[in-house]
């Protein structure tokens, strides 16, 4: 039965000199990270492509439960977890030896896939042409450092985060962080009361779930995270090999670029989504024949059709943003179109008493 322990209740455990500490001078070793089917990933660690990891079964034990306790406990804190999706929706416990997987980082068989559930988010991402490289892990779930390792500095908790966070959500805000400062309990003292300490907590979105911060999901300093290295360093200025228009110092910057991205797409869909009621009203009152009624009316739909996709990815222009820009624009030239033909024909007067 799993049981939710706070992130740094379990970050204070013993992690046998493996932990992520070890990375904070940006040396890693196989006990840590053992992922053979990224090979040009691990030797940009310095980890040989023949390295296995040596642990005994008492470390192995240990690390898997502090690996384990800490994204379960992130999960929790999701809309996933609130749906019933549980480790076993996603992982196949079929392929793995017990737990014990989770020992070192690695990348474990997966049963079901974001694009499995997220269809449409899936089919419009397939039309990006500027992340194509990635896939939903890449932003969704980063490496984030562990709660005794965090930091608001990318550059001193970046290189320490070993492990994919599993809260899912992006908050897009200029300032929020993924984990804030709090008390957490650390064990009892000696009359058995909670004894506390001060340190890092995941952040509550408004709706009490966790969530990513925009700097770990887009500018993380994060060497340790496959998807970082196959993304050509992110958008992080240490890490980075995009053009320099394309790295960004902070969380305010990139906040401003992501606004970019996706104002055009809410305005549009406010316009479209605001036009059709209204449409569909003018409809009742209009002198057409039954073939321009049902023109009109089918237009109308599919810009109907294009708003909810729109609505229903929830991105508004991160996926994909030229696609959905275009989507907008199809939508609007259904709705001038139906707009047309409803004004050749003419409207009846409504009788007023």
């Amino acid at each position: 039965m799993l049981t939710k322990i706070t992130t740094l209740t379990l970050s204070c455990l013993a992690a046998i000199g493996f932990s992520a500490a070890c990375a904070a001078e940006g040396s890693y070793n196989v006990n840590q990270i053992n992922i053979p089917k990224k090979p040009e990933f691990m030797a940009s660690l310095g980890i040989a492509k023949d390295a296995k990891p040596d642990l005994t079964k008492d470390q192995k034990t240990q690390l898997a439960g502090k690996a384990y306790h800490e994204k379960a406990d992130q999960h929790f804190m999701s809309v996933h977890a609130q749906k019933g999706v549980s480790c076993n929706t996603c992982h196949d416990p079929r392929s793995l030896d017990g737990v014990t997987w989770m020992a070192v980082v690695n990348k474990p068989v997966i049963r079901q896939t974001c694009q499995d559930c997220h269809t449409v988010q899936a089919d419009v991402f397939a039309h990006t042409d500027t992340h194509d490289k990635l896939d939903c892990i890449a932003c969704h779930m980063p490496n984030v450092a562990s709660a005794a390792d965090y930091s608001t500095d990318q550059k001193a908790a970046g290189p320490k985060a070993l492990r994919r966070i599993h809260t899912y959500k992006i908050l897009v805000d200029p300032k929020a962080s993924s984990m804030v400062e709090g008390e957490v309990k650390v064990g009892k003292d000696d009359t058995g009361k909670d004894d506390t300490a001060k340190g890092y907590v995941m952040a509550k979105d408004e709706d009490g779930n966790g969530y990513v911060d925009l700097m770990w999901s887009c500018a993380r300093n994060t060497p340790a995270d496959y998807t970082v290295f196959e993304g050509k360093g992110c958008h992080n200025a240490a890490t980075s090999k995009l053009d320099e228009g394309l790295i960004y110092q902070d969380q305010k910057e990139v906040y401003g670029e992501t606004l970019k991205w996706q104002t055009p797409i809410k305005e549009g869909y406010k316009e479209i989504a605001g036009a059709i009621p209204r449409m569909r009203k003018l409809l009742e009152v209009t002198r057409l024949s039954p073939a321009d009624q049902t023109d009109a009316r089918l237009l109308l739909d599919k810009a109907d059709q294009i708003a909810a996709m729109i609505k229903k990815d929830g991105s508004w222009g991160m996926h994909a943003q030229n696609y959905l820009l275009d989507q907008v624009k199809t939508a609007q030239a259904y709705l001038a179109k139906a707009q047309q033909i409803m004004d050749k024909g003419g409207y009846n007067k409504i009788a007023t008493k």
